[in-house]
């Protein structure tokens, strides 16, 4: 399971607006809740954590100087959590903000927050946006309490296990907070949004966002441990023998960018790193791991088609059938049938069959003027299969399907 660990603050949501909004609403309210609520457990904890006659004074020295004190954060995160209650606060996302939260979840991954605002505050602030609830996206919260201090490697560490993942990756605006993910083992991404207070700061060897666009690391972090959970599964069926195989992902359509495994490696370890990204040809856009030389058939599948997702299997079945059925392999009167949208009597479904050959342009031509928007599928003569769908689990259904199919058909 993968998952990504979002700080709050320059990073969510704009800076000014917890400084302006939240710490606007909370200053006033510090006194009472000392006095009104000095019985309960939390604020017990902050008056002994505080250690002085006149704590109010502590606490209003720690805002005017934006500490991130513990006592401090838990006694705003009650007067927060309150105030959202009320409907008196409503939190800030920027805007780019729902929309990458819902694409990551679509790729299976799991979200986190690690902010110095307390867990109380937390969750009323994804709760009470502006854009609805975006509470329901997110799986776990921590702080300074239930994790650490934001600059040491042993919060993380905590963290890590917690997720039962040795290496999130974290989103935050702060370097310092990236260098002590990176020294506990996580994969790492400044965010320098325009106009936020860490915009110029020196984020050294970690990779740079400005926004959380489509397609840029989020989602290929996200989408790469898709496909190598999906290339793991493939690979037990036995489709993937030695480096063989391949699966992608559409991350943009305009410019179109594919995220497709990487080449030479076994597909049964793959992890969310070993991803190329290229272009409509098949092209590497940047550096990074090499694509195979399917990639652009792959793509040239996923533009055709307008499917999100290519599977790339070297099932023997499918290679098989497709010796005995040259011109296409038929398929009808089977129960199985219904996993690719058709009737299971009455209907006849034929498996296109295209030559093989090196010149992935020249096969995706061939591929094109074969096309049936009805199949799912294609097989390459001696080569392997090609499914498509929605998601890779989705081509991976159909290439499940197609094998029983396949293996039916050649016990006539």
């Amino acid at each position: 399971m993968s998952w990504i660990v979002l700080d709050i603050e320059g990073t969510t949501s704009a800076t000014e607006a917890v400084h302006r909004d939240l710490y606007a609403y909370a200053r006033p309210r510090l006194a009472r809740y000392l006095t009104e609520r000095s019985e309960t457990p939390e604020v017990r904890a902050v008056r002994a954590a505080i250690e002085d006659d006149d704590p109010l004074a502590v606490l209003h020295d720690w805002m005017d100087r934006d500490v991130k004190a513990t006592p401090l954060k838990t006694l705003q995160g009650l007067i927060w959590a309150d105030g959202f209650a009320a409907g008196e606060l409503t939190s800030h996302f920027f805007p780019d903000v729902p929309g990458a939260l819902a694409r990551w979840r679509r790729e299976g991954a799991r979200l986190a927050v690690f902010s110095s605002g307390s867990v109380a505050s937390q969750r009323p602030w994804f709760g009470h946006s502006a854009f609805g609830d975006l509470g329901t996206g997110i799986d776990r919260y921590f702080d300074t309490v239930t994790a650490g201090p934001k600059r040491e490697e042993s919060s993380y560490r905590r963290i890590a296990d917690a997720l039962d993942d040795p290496s999130p990756l974290f989103l935050s605006d702060v370097p310092a907070e990236l260098d002590a993910a990176r020294a506990a083992g996580w994969r790492t991404a400044g965010v320098a949004r325009p106009g936020e207070p860490q915009e110029h700061a020196d984020f050294g060897a970690h990779p740079v966002l400005a926004e959380f666009a489509p397609g840029a690391l989020p989602d290929r972090y996200a989408v790469g441990a898709a496909l190598a959970v999906e290339s793991a599964r493939l690979a037990g069926l036995g489709w993937m023998r030695g480096t063989s195989g391949n699966l992608s992902r559409v991350l943009t359509r305009d410019p179109f960018r594919l995220a497709v495994t990487a080449s030479g490696l076994d597909k049964a370890d793959l992890t969310a790193d070993d991803l190329a990204v290229v272009d409509a040809t098949g092209r590497a856009t940047g550096p990074g791991p090499r694509p195979s030389a399917e990639a652009g058939l792959h793509a040239r599948i996923a533009e055709v088609t307008g499917a999100d997702s290519v599977v790339h299997v070297h099932q023997l079945s499918a290679v098989r059938a497709a010796r005995r059925h040259p011109d296409g392999v038929v398929l009808h009167d089977l129960e199985m049938l219904k996993g690719l949208g058709r009737a299971a009597h009455g209907d006849r479904v034929v498996v296109p069959v295209l030559a093989n050959g090196q010149d992935m342009a020249e096969v995706g031509d061939r591929f094109a003027a074969a096309h049936d928007p009805a199949v799912p599928a294609v097989v390459l003569a001696a080569h392997g299969l090609y499914t498509w769908g929605p998601t890779p689990a989705a081509a991976r259904h159909i290439a499940e399907l197609l094998d029983w199919m396949f293996t039916y058909t050649l016990t006539d």
